[in-house]
Order: C-alpha cells, then structure tokens, then sequence
C-alpha cells in the first residue's frame, strides 16, 4: 500500500469538481491493491459529493503516483513545457485581436513621429473635421485641401482629388503611378496594403517608406492649410516631398535609396 498526504493533485480536482457549495476537504489518499479509499472528507456526504467522487476515482485510475520523484511544474504556454519571460509576456496576447497593418508602420524605416503617426491614422485618431465635429469643437466646413467634401483621414489621404494627384506625380517619379490611389478607394490602409502587396520584396520596403513620406506631406500641407492660411499647392506639397526624401535616405532609408537611384536628376 502506497500513501500519499497531502497530495495536490487530488485537493485539485476536488475543486475542480465542485463549485463551493459542498465542504470537501481531503487530506489522505490511500491507494490498495484492491482499488480506492478516500480519508478525513469532512462534510455532508449527498449524492451529488458520492456522484464526484466516483468522478474523481475514475479520472486517478490510471495515475500512477512515484512518490520518490520530486513534483514538475509544466508551463503549458510554452511547447517545451519550460517557463519563460517570453512565454509569459506572449501569454498576456492570447485570444487577442491582430492588428493587420503593425507590420508595415513599425518595421518600416521612418522617423519615429511619422510611424507613430501612422498609428494614429490607423486606428482613425487624427484631429480631422468630422472627428473635431463629433466633439463639437471649431472645423473646416469642407476639405481644407479640395473644398469638396467633409474631411475625413481617409478622404485627406486616398480621396481627395489633391491627394489622388499627389500620388500619382509622386509615384510616377519612381515609375509606380500605377499604384496610385484610384477614385473607387475609400480606405487608405486597403489602398496601402494593395500597393505594398503589388511590388516585389526588393522594393516593397521602400514602397512603404514612401507612402509613409507621402502620407505625413499631405498630413503636414492641410496642417498649414488650416493653421497658416497656406494655399493648398500641389506642386509645393510635391517640392516639401522630394527634399524630405532625401533627407530620409541620408538617413538611411535604404529601400527609399533604392528607389531612388531610378530618379532622373538624382
């Protein structure tokens, strides 16, 4: 006869068992040759406690208890069943919602505020007209950039028809004006994830980095629009736009570089 006090495994499944409303308590588990004695429960023995403890016998039958080797704990986040600080942290994001473009805005070479920008415009938190209206606060009536229709982060950026040509000259200077935004597009981030998908893995890294540069350009140009009285210029944006991409290579953009070793003139 083997006895073990104290045995955690069965004071787990007693309450695995039970919800609380019975008080179990077990203390000794006997185990015979001739089957299974439980000790020392303390409490109303009703059905439904005999019901769990026939439960209880029928899931131990085959365990069998080595009472000479140490307990194992098992990490069950982990494949080698070994814990560790990255299968802790990974743990916390289980069942958690995937955020589709975290790829492409903070493995792209950008400065930090335009990625974090980019965030901002992903998750639809940019200070644009229909947002500021919502909270009753002072708005442009229309697009600061085309007067057309209420402004909103997607309509600024793929939209508006100042966009759609900004795009379409800007890309073209690296001959991809067939990625430029057509007037069916009514989200940004579809039309950036189409884009990227189109070109090749040789580029797509300075395909991204580009339209993050065109994306704080005309971010920046409304911001002048509506704050400095600037008038909207797509010629101008598209100047700011080519003096901020060779910064950004100097930089180290080195798919923006890429890119722009095809420019004429360059």
């Amino acid at each position: 006869m083997v006895r073990v006090y104290q045995s955690w495994l069965l004071d787990f499944l007693l309450s695995s068992l039970r919800d609380g409303s019975s008080s179990i308590q077990s203390r000794k588990l006997s185990i015979t040759g001739h089957g299974y004695s439980l000790r020392d429960i303390q409490g109303a023995i009703t059905v439904g406690v005999m019901v769990d403890v026939l439960q209880l016998w029928d899931i131990l039958s085959d365990v069998v208890l080595q009472p000479e080797r140490e307990d194992k704990h098992i990490w069950r986040f982990s494949s080698s069943g070994q814990y560790s600080a990255k299968a802790a942290y990974e743990g916390f994001f289980l069942g958690a919602t995937l955020f589709a473009p975290w790829e492409r805005i903070w493995k792209t070479w950008a400065p930090p505020k335009c990625r974090f920008f980019m965030w901002l415009v992903a998750h639809n938190k940019c200070w644009t007209s229909d947002r500021l209206a919502r909270r009753g606060l002072p708005c442009p009536d229309g697009c600061p950039l085309c007067d057309q229709e209420q402004e909103t982060i997607n309509h600024l950026l793929v939209q508006c028809v100042f966009a759609r040509e900004f795009w379409f000259i800007l890309l073209r200077q690296v001959g991809l004006q067939a990625l430029s935004p057509q007037p069916t597009e009514n989200s940004f981030l579809d039309w950036w994830e189409r884009a990227s998908n189109a070109t090749s893995s040789l580029v797509r890294q300075g395909v991204n980095s580009l339209i993050i540069l065109g994306a704080w350009i005309l971010w920046n140009h409304r911001n002048r629009c509506v704050f400095d009285g600037a008038a909207p210029s797509v010629a101008g944006a598209l100047v700011v736009a080519g003096e901020e991409r060779r910064l950004w290579t100097t930089a180290g953009a080195r798919g923006l570089s890429l890119l722009s070793a095809h420019l004429p003139g360059d």
